[in-house]
């Protein structure tokens, strides 16, 4: 245990006055010089749930495009279903389509999803760590975990993009198709980049002693990330 001091002038116009409080060696001070560790946190809340908002409305917007133009299907182009030899369809290069798009594999997005989950699972076993003030490995452990799941995932969408049986250019299922991909490895490299901060700050006893309203921000965003990437797995695997 260490003391912190604070200064605060008197009422009377008179000498300043020191009050020592105390702070756990190497925690994280949720507070600011002029606010207290309750007003930051419910800022840094109000921040997170205004981000998870915005990406939401995005989130929206993909799926509505999805079911916009599989429903449309504007002159069978949507996944080619209805090309033949004879039909005279064409790609967005101008190339013959003789025959329906050939589907993603299902696995890839199911296993991304499933890696997510189990990457915010370990980041919530990560906080409960650090709200019951348990040892430095408590929160460090689960926060390694996390990282090498999302670590995983962002493996898997990546190789994804090696064995896709169709371009972007294939009608509007291949096109909105890599564009669900794209989106899921964007948030899940932003969150392995979140996910090492956590590592490495846990590592070093930032959350000890009971502070744990920064692991709680990336708890909440990383459910989020999984709950977005479920989405997106979901939509792109099922609804052909």
């Amino acid at each position: 245990m260490s003391l912190t001091t604070s200064e605060h002038e008197s009422t009377d116009g008179g000498e300043h006055h020191h009050e020592y409080l105390p702070a756990v060696e190497g925690a994280e001070n949720p507070g600011g010089e002029h606010e207290s560790a309750g007003e930051r946190d419910k800022k840094e809340r109000l921040m997170i749930w205004l981000f998870i908002g915005g990406d939401l409305v995005i989130l929206i917007l993909e799926v509505f495009a999805w079911f916009y133009l599989r429903t449309l299907d504007s002159n069978g182009m949507w996944n080619a279903a209805k090309c033949t030899a004879s039909a005279n369809c064409v790609d967005g290069l101008g190339n013959p389509l003789i025959g329906p798009v050939a589907k993603a594999s299902i696995w890839h997005p199911m296993i991304i999803m499933s890696l997510a989950i189990i990457s915010a699972l370990f980041v919530w076993a990560a906080e409960s760590a650090s709200r019951r003030k348990a040892a430095k490995s408590a929160v460090s452990g689960p926060a390694l975990a996390a990282l090498v799941f999302m670590i995983a995932a962002i493996v898997v969408q990546i190789l994804q993009f090696q064995v896709l049986p169709f371009t972007t250019v294939d009608g509007g299922y291949a096109s909105v198709y890599e564009f669900f991909m794209g989106s899921t490895l964007a948030h899940l490299l932003l969150m392995g980049f979140i996910l090492t901060g956590l590592w490495t700050r846990a590592a070093k006893g930032r959350y000890q002693g009971g502070t744990f309203h920064r692991v709680r921000i990336m708890r909440m965003f990383g459910v989020w990330i999984a709950i977005s990437t479920s989405v997106l797995a979901i939509v792109g695997g099922f609804f052909v």
